[in-house]
């Protein structure tokens, strides 16, 4: 089979297509033919070696899937040859997308949205499945409430949006000037551009001058350190960026704050809400571009530069 390898850390110049033995899966697990994978921040961290503990070389990448399951292990129920799934591999610790199959546990697989095609569907288990942790699962997100959502128009941003949408609660994003229109059109109530002047200032004021229950921060930079302020009393701020740079919390104290730092977790239940949602037209996959398999390293350039508008897709086999 066709897959994309790493054999030494650096730039997108090291991924190479490589011929590789077709896995098989053990008792449990499931073997899919991959149709669609999305390139996310974490293979660009995987690649140039930010998790180099954690990965061997030759590394594999690649941590959406969508496809067909060709065979089933021992033990799996509820799922069959033939059927359409999608999922997130056990992060950093099964990657292997950027190929033509795939193994996983079958207990965190589930099946796709039969109102999507494969390559939509490829962009929402990490990027969605992120947003739902966040402002769902840790944030406890509830109709009425005021929801920061900053990079609205980035990978996580666009589910988040949609996702605070439709549990009811009001919505203010940042993104750059022109995606403005882009993010209001999903769902926002209000859009900021993140580089004007005075922003803090103009979140507030498009929340009427109140605070904050919930701040998303998919960013980093100093987004915690400002963002404190702008929490209304026993609001909670959500990150997903690793923060390395010192922050101050002191504006967190007087408020009551609560933090919460995501690293995506795999749960089989929160692709079944988010196939709901997708379902009931709720929720809806955003690709700026497609790409086949042998382009993964302009993909990765491309995801590299920022300034991206919904995700970037490895289109795999027919």
């Amino acid at each position: 089979m066709r897959a994309i390898v790493f054999e030494e850390y650096g730039g997108s110049n090291v991924l190479k297509e490589v011929a590789v033995d077709r896995p098989r899966p053990k008792a449990g697990q499931v073997l899919v033919r991959v149709k669609a994978t999305s390139v996310n921040p974490v293979d660009i961290q995987a690649r140039r070696g930010d998790y180099a503990d954690l990965i061997k070389l030759p590394g594999r990448l690649g941590v959406d899937v969508a496809g067909v399951i060709e065979a089933v292990g021992d033990g799996v129920v509820g799922l069959s040859s033939g059927d359409e799934v999608f999922y997130v591999p056990r992060l950093l610790q099964n990657e292997g997308a950027y190929g033509e199959y795939h193994v996983e546990d079958a207990d965190i697989v589930a099946l796709k949205p039969e109102n999507l095609s494969f390559e939509e569907a490829a962009t929402m288990p990490l990027a969605a499945g992120t947003a739902w942790e966040c402002l769902v699962d840790r944030a406890r997100i509830q109709p009425g409430d005021r929801v920061l959502v900053h990079g609205g128009a980035g990978g996580v941003g666009i589910y988040a949006v949609q996702i605070a949408r439709a549990a009811g609660a009001f919505v203010v994003a940042t993104c750059r000037t022109e995606h403005l229109q882009f993010v209001e059109g999903i769902g926002a109530d209000a859009v900021i551009d993140y580089r004007a002047d005075n922003r803090e200032k103009r979140c507030l004021e498009a929340n009427s001058g109140r605070g904050f229950d919930i701040i998303l921060d998919t960013v980093g930079r100093k987004t915690i350190e400002t963002d404190l302020a702008l929490l209304a009393d026993f609001g909670q701020l959500v990150s997903i960026v690793d923060q390395t740079t010192p922050q101050n919390l002191i504006q967190g104290w007087a408020k009551n704050a609560a933090l919460h730092f995501v690293l995506t977790t795999q749960r089989v239940e929160r692709l079944n809400r988010l196939r709901d949602l997708a379902e009931h037209g709720r929720l809806k996959p955003v690709i700026e571009q497609t790409l086949p398999l042998a382009s993964a390293h302009k993909a990765h350039d491309l995801v590299e530069a920022g300034n991206r508008r919904g995700k970037i897709v490895l289109v795999i086999g027919d």
